[in-house]
């Protein structure tokens, strides 16, 4: 199927919403009632008995199946989103923002983010098909809801593996960074590439960030907006 350029709509969708929909640069527009290919989007989360959504993603090479508990991440999706395109083509810019990740004091915590790490890097397997660039929003996102250092380096690891999305990735922009973001920077240092350094930049304010990227698209969230606005004061 022939790729058509979308420009993202300017709703406060997720990628998983996003994707869901087809407007993604790596999401296939299914032909209507066509479900007869694996990817179908119809068929991707099954119900099971209890009424627990699943997600199945096929990665990596060779291809290895993860399952997401999609049912316990829903209060926390919006923490990936598309903020759009950049430069020429279907370049992506992809949204984390931290003020939606679950608080450290959750019960089931640790589960939560195993899902959610599987569910990170699985969307991103399939939703950047080229170029892409993360931001990373740092404002909202008090210590409680900051993951440890292992989750960081197991999503660093896993990402690095993925031959297509290392060499894509073309820059990671953290905005707004606290000191403990710059000392955790500083401490996982050894254990990330020197390239991957070299793509790392840490970004002072949102008008900053629009020197580096179009940020019309950008789904800020109010706490990151309200901050910035509070820099400037």
């Amino acid at each position: 199927t022939k790729k058509k350029k979308l420009v993202a709509p300017a709703l406060s969708l997720s990628l998983d919403d996003l994707r869901r929909l087809g407007v993604a640069s790596g999401a296939r527009l299914q032909p209507e009632g066509d479900h007869s290919e694996p990817g179908a989007l119809e068929r991707e989360d099954v119900v099971d008995g209890r009424g627990t959504r699943w997600r199945c993603f096929s990665t990596g090479e060779p291809p290895q199946e993860s399952r997401v508990n999609m049912s316990v991440l829903e209060p926390f999706l919006r923490v990936l989103s598309h903020g759009g395109y950049y430069g020429d083509g279907m370049n992506d810019i992809i949204v984390f923002s931290s003020c939606y990740l679950p608080r450290n004091c959750l019960e089931n915590y640790q589960y939560v983010m195993d899902h959610l790490f599987r569910y990170v890097v699985g969307t991103l397997d399939l939703m950047v098909a080229e170029n892409y660039v993360m931001v990373y929003l740092c404002a909202g996102g008090q210590k409680d809801k900051l993951p440890g250092i292992s989750w960081l380096k197991e999503c660093y690891t896993t990402i690095n593996r993925r031959y297509r999305l290392r060499k894509n990735l073309k820059g990671f922009y953290v905005v707004h960074p606290t000191w403990y973001i710059k000392a955790l920077a500083t401490i996982i240092k050894p254990f990330i590439s020197s390239k991957f350094s070299r793509k790392l930049q840490f970004v002072a304010s949102l008008p900053d960030l629009s020197h580096l990227v179009p940020t019309e698209h950008v789904q800020i969230p109010d706490c990151v907006a309200r901050y910035d606005q509070n820099l400037s004061r």
